[in-house]
């Protein structure tokens, strides 16, 4: 009798006494509903409460960021892209870069929404010392006068600071930041982006990183990263080629008041994001 008692008890289910049980689940819940602090290099909240995060563009995000520089194209290289939206060298360019997956986006958390709204775009690139030479011979088999002109203007811009000689690198990271100057918190923005493209650079052993900037206020905004300047470049789109021209700091107005005019221009900085 005693031998049947026994295996009625290793067989019938253990049952946990409600102190243990109700301490267990408590335990559980305290971990489960912790909230996770956000990075502050990842994420940055506007004056209307909204977040903004910074992540890498995956293939995914390829037609949505076609999307976003056609419609900013013209902020980034000024009188150089054609009217169509269907540029198919544009295209291919941000195509080709988002191939890599060195390109950082920033985005606004939307809740009702699965993809969030584009507020800022690094497109990325390695470049190498012959990319130049490339580009060149490619121009020449094309009609459309506009896109030429672009990859001309690019190839220039690549060879003319002469930074793979300079600093004696095989590989550069090009970043060409396009953030919309009526965004808000467009300065934010692009900090944000150049901190974690340093980032990405440092991880993925760039020993040299170039951002091409063309507007004044991502300048500003770049200022507390003591980035080194290398080159700038004022010119003039004329229908059959780009001119260099130089900058007129003052000119006075019909009232007598001294205005500065700012040129369609590029400004290369330079940072080392493997130095300590």
């Amino acid at each position: 009798m005693s031998i049947a008692l026994n295996l009625i008890r290793l067989l019938s289910p253990r049952v946990q006494s409600p102190a243990l049980c109700s301490c267990h689940v408590l335990n559980y819940r305290n971990y489960a509903d912790k909230p996770k602090t956000p990075s502050s290099s990842k994420h940055l909240v506007t004056q209307n409460e909204e977040k903004i995060r910074v992540r890498r563009a995956r293939p995914t995000d390829v037609p949505r960021v076609m999307r976003f520089v056609k419609e900013h194209a013209r902020i980034t290289w000024p009188n150089l892209t054609p009217d169509s939206s269907h540029n198919l060298i544009l295209g291919d360019f941000v195509a080709r870069t988002l191939a890599q997956g060195h390109s950082m986006l920033a985005e606004q958390q939307e809740s009702k929404r699965t993809w969030g709204t584009i507020r800022g775009l690094a497109l990325s690139t390695s470049v190498c010392p012959w990319d130049a030479t490339l580009l060149e011979k490619s121009a020449r088999c094309v009609r459309c006068v506009k896109s030429k002109q672009l990859m001309l203007f690019t190839a220039h811009c690549l060879r003319a600071p002469g930074l793979h000689d300079k600093y004696n690198v095989h590989t550069v990271m090009q970043v060409v930041l396009m953030i919309p100057p009526d965004s808000p918190k467009s300065a934010e923005i692009a900090l944000m982006l150049a901190k974690n493209t340093l980032q990405r650079g440092r991880d993925t052993g760039f020993p040299l990183v170039r951002f091409d900037v063309t507007s004044e206020s991502i300048t500003k905004a770049l200022s507390s990263l003591n980035l080194q300047k290398e080159w700038e470049f004022f010119y003039e789109v004329q229908p059959d080629a780009i001119k260099e021209c130089v900058r007129e700091t003052l000119k006075e107005d019909k009232s007598g008041v001294q205005s500065s005019e700012a040129k369609n221009h590029i400004v290369v900085y330079t940072a080392f994001p493997l130095r300590k």
